[in-house]
């Protein structure tokens, strides 16, 4: 009599374990399937349709070409626009924000030709022409800029320069990107950039736990397990801060003080995980999110010249 009640209390038991097992596995997909589809490639191209038009009026006298490269880590193409002038010898490799796509970054690109920089900017996976699947906080779409970054040194001079850049969510990505591999980057310039993108996902999972009182933590757990499943990294990668600790180019950082999606102390953490002193943030007063560039391009433009003179 006691074997069997043995046994079937290790049935129940084994029981409960596969249906946790089971429901860590369910809501882990639900998360992973909600961060990794923050913005579609769908959406980004509707929303593309508000700036085209500025966009085909900035290249139309220019020196432009669609161009695609492919992934040397996954099956996919990475599109870009390239824009060059004759007399440009070196090139700034330019990387959007969530929501965006290679043609949003119309001011940027003025910016770095008025410089004297050719300018190669891309479409981050998932996003405009990009067919690659899933937001990743950077994660992945590292590889796809270091691919760009491979291509841009085949179209700047032997002794041209490399600039990389990117804004907010595409900051991290370039950040996580430099930290990787900085060999062919001689600066990085991030706007308005994500430092860790825990506390994005945090934020999110704390809502979802207020509406539909699953613990936020349990939610943070099963995504965690059901990404390190099926794309190889965890959470713990997502903080690019972390991938600046050993950074030895010059960086610039700018922000703006009214920004609350990249609040100024993103920024700032970003900065202070750099190791050395060729490093500058600057907070842009009465902005928000991401703007100061394109609303006070002059300005914009003068920091960074500033910037790249500073260390030749």
């Amino acid at each position: 009599m006691r074997r069997k009640i043995t046994k079937i209390i290790l049935w129940i038991v084994g029981l409960l374990v596969v249906l946790a097992i089971g429901l860590t596995l369910f809501i882990g997909q639900q998360v992973f399937e909600g961060y990794t589809n923050a913005v579609s490639r769908e959406d980004t191209l509707t929303y593309a349709e508000t700036y085209l038009e500025k966009f085909d009026n900035f290249v139309k006298d220019k020196n432009f070409q669609k161009v695609e490269f492919p992934s040397s880590k996954y099956d996919h193409q990475i599109p870009a626009i390239l824009i060059k002038e004759d007399q440009n010898k070196d090139i700034a490799v330019l990387v959007h924000g969530m929501g965006g796509t290679s043609r949003s970054l119309t001011d940027v690109m003025g910016v770095f030709l008025d410089l004297g920089y050719n300018v190669l900017a891309i479409d981050q996976r998932y996003s405009g022409d990009n067919l690659a699947p899933y937001n990743t906080f950077g994660v992945l779409e590292s590889y796809d800029i270091l691919d760009a970054i491979d291509y841009a040194k085949d179209e700047m001079s032997e002794e041209g320069k490399l600039v990389l850049w990117g804004e907010s969510y595409g900051g991290a990505s370039a950040a996580i990107a430099a930290g990787r591999n900085e060999e062919s980057i001689d600066y990085l310039i991030l706007e308005s950039p994500v430092a860790d993108s825990n506390e994005l996902l945090d934020q999110e999972l704390y809502d979802i736990e207020a509406q539909q009182k699953i613990p936020a933590n349990y939610m943070k757990f099963a995504g965690n397990l059901y990404t390190m499943l099926k794309l190889h990294f965890s959470f713990k990668d997502i903080d690019a801060s972390d991938y600046l600790k050993n950074i030895t180019i010059p960086v610039l950082i700018t922000n703006a003080d009214q920004d609350t999606l990249t609040p100024p102390h993103m920024g700032e953490a970003l900065f202070e995980a750099i190791p050395h002193e060729k490093k500058q943030l600057y907070t842009a007063k009465g902005f928000k999110h991401a703007v100061f560039p394109r609303e006070d391009t002059a300005t914009y433009r003068q920091i960074v010249s500033q910037f790249l003179q500073q260390y030749p």
